[in-house]
């Protein structure tokens, strides 16, 4: 039975246990069910000793102590891919400046190393950070351009290809399925269960309230779409500015703000709404876009790298430039938009998609591993 471990150099706020359909364990289950074994290891800044989960049969979730430099993770060891005998490891690193060492690791011990990314520059707020972050990219491109890389999206398979990086093809995101409920119940009633006007249109918004989503573009989006209501879930650093804008702008009665839910409980109220809104004009993928699809709620999206590879603009959602485009948009939404939004995710969009491509890399992995072609 082939080992494929799947790493996670991020230890920022997003994607914590509980409040995410987490895109390594999907993938680990994917890998489960074709019949495989995936361990993921997530970086655990603050642990003293490693803490182990098994959820189900031939997947292993490890969390490692680790040094964290802002949301960047640096591995003390990698001994756990011996333990574990690691035929391969997938790396989601992008531009993470601990990708060298586990390549080197795996080269050194003959392990296959290749790579699914979903982007290269730095997305930071801040200049300087933004500036080291891409001064160290040239490392990792080096080793990406010996191994076998796959991008999430069409923008980064040209962006590879523009840094001398060959593409070995498109790996988009996947779901996991296995932790999202099943929530039978109609539209009405489920407005009934959590408080939302049953006659109401409404949007929501899932996501980190942070400048790189642009949740204070749902002020002006509001604005000017004023026969909807918003359920907005997350948090994070532009939270009290936007409760602040949108006070001032006599919207507070038409949006229900929540900081933080469980995933299982944001799926009902993906199907309780009428759209979702995403944004983010530099979505790299977007999992919430994902779920919401999943469930039948039609997405409203700017134009991004994810979006634009998901969505098929007019039929499964509808793809914009900006916030009066999405504010027109939204009423030309309807159930059979959101049917097909479900059945673009059911036949394009889960992680065993992901899963077949990388398991067929294994059989001749002496010859496709650390550059050896």
């Amino acid at each position: 039975m082939k080992t494929i471990a799947i790493p996670q150099f991020y230890c920022g706020p997003s994607g914590r246990k509980g409040l995410y359909n987490r895109q390594e364990v999907g993938l680990a289950r994917a890998f489960a069910a074709l019949g495989a074994r995936g361990i993921v290891l997530y970086p655990a800044p603050d642990a003293a000793a490693p803490t182990v989960e098994e959820p189900e049969p031939n997947v292993k979730i490890y969390y490692l102590p680790v040094r964290a430099l802002g949301s960047q993770a640096f591995f003390k060891s990698w001994q756990v891919l011996l333990d574990e005998r690691a035929d391969a490891v997938h790396v989601m690193g992008d531009n993470s400046p601990g990708v060298p060492a586990l390549y080197r690791f795996c080269r050194r011990h003959g392990i296959l190393f290749y790579s699914q990314l979903g982007a290269l520059k730095s997305a930071s707020p801040h200049k300087a950070v933004r500036l080291v972050m891409d001064l160290l990219l040239r490392r990792n491109l080096a080793v990406y351009k010996k191994t076998p890389t796959y991008a999430k999206t069409p923008a980064v398979a040209a962006e590879l290809e523009s840094l001398g990086v060959p593409c070995a093809g498109l790996m988009p995101v996947g779901l996991d399925t296995a932790i999202i409920p099943d929530v039978p119940a109609e539209k009405h009633k489920l407005r009934g269960a959590v408080g939302l006007d049953r006659d109401a249109k409404i949007l929501i918004f899932v996501g980190r309230l942070d400048p790189y989503k642009r949740p204070l573009d749902l002020v002006p989006l509001l604005q000017a779409a004023p026969g909807w209501q918003a359920v907005i879930i997350g948090q994070g650093s532009q939270g009290d500015a936007l409760r602040d804008a949108l006070a001032r702008a006599g919207l507070l009665d038409r949006c229900r703000l929540i900081p933080q839910l469980p995933n299982t409980a944001v799926h009902v109220y993906y199907h309780a709404c009428d759209a979702f809104v995403n944004l983010n004009d530099q979505e790299i993928f977007g999992m919430s876009l994902l779920e919401a699809m999943y469930a039948g709620c039609p997405p409203v999206a700017r134009h991004a790298p994810g979006p634009d590879l998901i969505i098929e603009d007019g039929v499964s959602g509808i793809l914009c430039d900006d916030v009066a485009a999405m504010a027109a948009a939204l009423d030309r939404v309807d159930d059979a938009m959101g049917a097909a939004a479900q059945k673009r995710i059911n036949e394009h969009f889960l992680w065993q998609n992901s899963a077949e491509v990388a398991l067929a890399l294994l059989p001749n992995k002496r010859e496709a591993a650390h550059g050896q072609r």
